[in-house]
């Protein structure tokens, strides 16, 4: 079975201008998310997917190529990530690439491991056919509420704990990928939530350089 990696970076960013090259511990966001794909030895690919010579440049430098830019049309805001990376999926397929499955890393993510990567693969490959994605936790039900209609808090009930989508990794066969379909089954890859950062806003930004500081001061 063959996986390609790919990380999906457009220039454009509302919430964050310029996000996937903000710096973030003196190293541009991007570079984490491709230096965990790299180390992890798990994808027989890797590719950056953006609309940016910028990008793509940056990324070449820490050892991965952005075969073609996306073209302007699959790099606005409300172009699906999927849509997009189709369109790298079909020219790598006519320069005779072919792949089993497909792996998006989110350059938001900058804490994903390797491991957390070939922990993914390895999950994927002994479950097929399924879809893995990653998932952090946000707490036992009972931290948790909605709001009813007459806008009381109702309380969730039970002890189990609560996974959000956190982003940092999708997992999928190619032919589900490209036809939208849903797979047999999606399984989970649980990541902690500190590993589980998602940024998207100048705080989150900030939150995750803290981070860092404190691990460099420990």
């Amino acid at each position: 079975m063959t996986i390609v990696g790919i990380i999906p970076a457009r220039s454009g960013s509302k919430r964050l201008p310029g996000k996937n090259l903000a710096p973030l511990g003196g190293q541009p966001l991007i570079r984490y998310t491709c230096d965990a794909a790299l180390a992890s030895g798990a994808l027989d690919a890797i590719y950056v997917n953006t609309d940016s010579r910028e990008i793509a440049d940056v990324a070449e430098s820490h050892g991965i190529s952005s075969p073609v830019l996306r073209p302007e049309a699959l790099a606005r805001d409300d172009t699906p990530t999927r849509d997009a990376n189709i369109f790298l999926l079909d020219f790598l397929q006519r320069r005779g690439e072919c792949y089993d499955a497909v792996m998006v890393l989110q350059p938001t993510s900058p804490f994903r491991t390797p491991h957390d990567i070939s922990a993914a693969v390895a999950l994927y490959e002994a479950n097929r056919p399924c879809a893995v994605v990653s998932m952090s936790p946000v707490g036992p039900a009972g931290w948790l509420g909605r709001v009813g209609r007459d806008g009381r808090l109702e309380r969730l009930d039970g002890e189990d704990v609560i996974y959000r989508l956190n982003g940092a990794i999708y997992l999928y066969s190619c032919i589900d990928y490209r036809g939208g379909a849903q797979p047999p089954r999606t399984l989970v890859y649980a990541m902690p939530a500190a590993r589980g950062v998602d940024i998207d806003t100048p705080e989150d930004l900030q939150h995750a350089e803290c981070v860092i500081q404190q691990a460099l001061h420990v």
